[in-house]
C-alpha cells in the first residue's frame, strides 16, 4: 500500500500543507517525493485520494503499458473546455483518435521543412532586430515577454497564416491579449475549489465573465479566418474546374486541416478546425517560450555551459559570426550535439508541464506491486523525478548537459521517455516535439551565437503556478554583442 503523507491536523488531511506551500508547489512536491522514496498518497476531504509519484516505471504504466486504465478525467475536461473546446488535449475516445490523426499529418517532416522552418527563420531575424535595438539603446529587455511574443507570432503565422503585428510592437494584438488572459484565468482555476469557479462561471462573475468575453473574441477572430480559408478553397476548386490559373494552396494549419477533412470525405466542421487550431497554438506557444526563457536565465548562472555551447555553435556554424542575416537550416541544427543536450537538460529540470494527472478507471497493479484502486487520481511529479538521485544520479539537481552525451562517442545518448518525459510518452506523446526542438535549436543558436545576456541584478526569478512552468516576474537582461572581447564570448 502507498503510505499517506502525514497530516498535521486530523480530519482535514493535507490541506494545510498544500495551502502553506501553494507558492512553491513544485518544490514542495519534489521534497515529499524525495523523502518518501518517490511515491506517497495525499488525502483531501471531499476529493478523491491522489497517489503522487516520481517513479519512472509508474509513469511508463500510466502513459504506455496500462494506458487504457487511466483517463484524463472529467475534472480536467471541465477545467479547460471553455477555452480549448473539444480539443485533442482534453478529449478521449474515437474523437481524440481522429483529431490526433489529423495533427500527425499537420506535423509531417515535409510540412516541418517546407512551411514551418521558413516561418521560424523569418521570426528569428525579427527577434534579432529587437535585440540589436536594445544594444543601441543600452536598455535591458524583458526576455520572458519577448520569448512569448516571438512564439505567439510565429505560431499564429503557422496556424492562421497571420503573424498579427510586429514582435516589437508596443501593444499586444487584441487576439493575443485575449488568448493570454484566457489562459491565465483557466490556469487560475487550479488554485480554487472546483465549486467556486463553477459557481462564478454560472453567475458570470469576475474573472469567469472576462473569460467568456475573451473566448468570444478568440472565436470571432478564428472563425473569420476559417470562413475565409473555406471560401478560398471553394474559389480555388471552382477555378480549377474552369481551367483558370490558381495560386499555390496555403499551407497554414487551418488550411491543411480543411484539406485533410475534405480528403477524408467527412463533413468539414469549422468548430473542429477551431479546436484543433487552438490546441496547436496553446500547446506550442507557452512550452517553447517558457523553455527558452528558463534556458537564458540558467545559462547566465552557468557560464561554463554557455561558453561551451557558444564554442560549438561558432565552430559548426561559422556563418553566425560572418553573416548577420544568416539563419541555420533544419539540417544544420540537427548536427549540434551540445545544443540539443543543453536544451534536453533544461527540459529535464524545468519540465514544461511539471505536474500531470490521470484518473484510474480500473484497479491497477504496477510492476513493483504498487496497487492503484479504481477512482484514485494519479499525480505524476515530473519536477520531483528530475531531482531524485535514484533516477538521475548524485548530481540530479545540477544543470549538466553532459549527462545526455556519450563521453566516448560524443553522440547523444538515448534516454527512455519514462525517464526523460518532457514530451510525454505512449499514445499521447507530443505530436509537435520535432517542431518544438527545431524552433528552440534555431532560436538559441542565434541568441547564444550572436549575443551574451547579463541579468539585471536584484531580480527574483521564480516559477508561476500555472498549466506550464512559466515565470512569475519579468526576466530583465542586458544584451551584449558577441565579439572576441565580449564577456562570455568564445575564446
Amino acid at each position: 500500500m502507498v503510505p499517506y503523507l502525514p497530516s498535521k491536523v486530523p480530519f482535514i488531511g493535507n490541506m494545510l500543507e498544500l495551502a502553506g506551500n501553494a507558492h512553491r508547489f513544485h518544490d514542495w512536491m519534489a521534497e515529499q517525493c524525495i523523502a518518501h522514496n518517490g511515491v506517497f498518497k495525499l488525502y483531501l476531504p471531499g476529493q478523491r485520494d491522489m497517489i503522487v509519484t516520481a517513479v519512472p516505471e509508474h509513469y511508463e504504466h500510466v502513459v504506455k503499458t496500462q494506458f487504457e486504465h487511466f483517463s484524463k478525467g472529467q475534472q480536467q475536461y471541465d477545467m479547460f473546455v471553455d477555452l480549448m473546446g473539444h480539443s485533442v488535449l482534453i478529449i478521449e475516445g474515437e474523437r481524440w483518435k481522429y483529431h490526433r490523426r489529423l495533427l500527425v499529418r499537420l506535423f509531417s517532416a515535409r510540412a516541418l521543412r517546407d512551411h514551418m522552418t521558413p516561418v521560424i527563420q523569418r521570426h528569428s531575424l525579427m527577434l534579432q532586430q529587437v535585440l540589436h535595438k536594445a544594444i543601441v539603446a543600452k536598455k535591458p529587455v524583458d526576455l520572458y515577454m519577448l520569448m512569448h511574443r516571438f512564439t505567439f507570432k510565429a505560431f499564429a503565422e503557422m496556424v492562421f497564416n497571420n503573424s498579427l503585428d510586429s514582435i516589437d510592437s508596443e501593444h499586444e494584438h487584441p487576439f493575443e491579449q485575449a488568448f493570454d488572459e484566457a489562459q491565465s484565468i483557466v490556469a487560475g482555476r487550479l488554485q480554487q475549489p472546483v465549486w467556486l469557479w463553477k459557481f462564478k462561471r454560472l453567475i458570470n462573475f469576475g474573472e469567469e465573465r472576462r473569460l467568456r468575453e475573451d473566448v468570444a473574441l478568440i472565436d470571432e477572430f478564428i472563425m473569420k479566418i476559417i470562413a475565409s480559408a473555406i471560401e478560398k478553397r471553394h474559389q480555388r476548386q471552382a477555378d480549377l474546374k474552369t481551367g483558370k490559373p490558381v495560386p499555390t494552396a496555403d499551407k497554414d494549419i487551418v488550411s491543411i486541416v480543411l484539406e485533410c477533412m475534405e480528403q477524408d470525405g467527412g463533413i468539414v466542421s469549422p468548430k473542429d478546425v477551431r479546436n484543433i487550431a487552438v490546441a496547436a497554438l496553446g500547446a506550442g506557444r507557452d512550452t517553447s517560450a517558457d523553455t527558452m526563457s528558463w534556458l537564458l536565465h540558467t545559462l547566465a548562472l552557468y557560464p561554463r555551459v554557455e561558453n561551451k555551447l557558444r564554442t560549438e555553435l561558432l565552430a559548426k556554424l561559422p556563418q553566425l559570426a560572418m553573416n548577420s542575416t544568416y539563419v541555420p537550416s533544419m539540417d544544420e541544427v540537427q548536427g549540434l550535439v551540445y545544443l540539443e543536450a543543453t536544451i534536453r537538460e533544461l527540459l529535464r529540470l524545468q519540465t514544461p508541464v511539471p505536474f500531470t494527472m490521470r484518473e484510474c478507471v480500473q484497479d491497477t497493479v504496477f510492476s513493483d506491486g504498487t496497487f492503484v484502486p479504481k477512482g484514485t487520481n494519479v499525480g505524476m511529479c515530473h519536477f520531483g523525478a528530475a531531482r531524485r538521485t535514484e533516477v538521475w544520479g548524485p548530481d540530479a539537481a545540477e544543470f549538466k548537459p553532459e549527462r545526455f552525451v556519450d563521453a566516448e562517442t560524443g553522440k547523444l545518448l538515448h534516454t527512455p521517455s519514462a525517464k526523460f518525459n518532457a514530451f510525454s510518452g505512449g499514445q499521447r506523446v507530443c505530436i509537435g516535439k520535432a517542431l518544438a526542438m527545431l524552433e528552440m535549436k534555431m532560436v538559441i543558436a542565434i541568441l547564444i551565437g550572436r549575443f551574451h545576456f547579463v541579468e539585471v541584478p536584484g531580480q527574483k526569478v521564480q516559477y508561476a503556478m500555472g498549466i506550464t512552468i512559466g515565470m512569475k516576474n519579468c526576466l530583465m537582461m542586458h544584451v551584449e554583442p558577441v565579439t572576441s572581447a565580449a564577456p562570455g564570448a568564445a575564446a
